[in-house]
């Protein structure tokens, strides 16, 4: 950012005080430099920074070691579940699976039967 500064009067004013023409130029133009400031428009403002309290509620690297062990408690828990679960359900498929293919047996044995009476019947 610039700062507008008035050169020649400035001058003006430094010969009029009793300076030399040489001399009041040398000290606008040192003046001029001081008064070019650098780009702060990147700089971080006070409400950009987190306050004390904002500090205090952030989670510590031992609360986040802590989260993921309980985290992999978790899963760990879960997958037991799943295993748990699946078992039940292929337990549940091979005994309706039995039953059916029992039920398929018993059909085409009374097929059979039938088929094989009706041969019978028919000679």
């Amino acid at each position: 950012m610039t700062v507008a500064f008035d050169t020649l009067g400035a001058t003006r004013r430094l010969r009029d005080a009793g300076l030399e023409e040489r001399a009041a130029e040398a000290i606008v133009e040192l003046v001029q430099s001081t008064a070019q400031f650098p780009d702060i428009s990147g700089l971080a403002t006070k409400a950009d920074t987190a306050t004390k309290a904002d500090l205090a509620n952030m989670a510590t690297k031992a609360d986040l070691t802590e989260l993921a062990h309980a985290t992999k408690m978790d899963i760990q828990a879960l997958k037991a579940d799943l295993a748990i679960t699946k078992t039940q359900i292929l337990v549940e498929l091979n005994d309706k699976l039995r039953s059916q293919s029992l039920t398929f047996l018993g059909g085409v044995t009374a097929i059979v039967g039938l088929a094989t009476a009706i041969i019978k019947l028919g000679h």
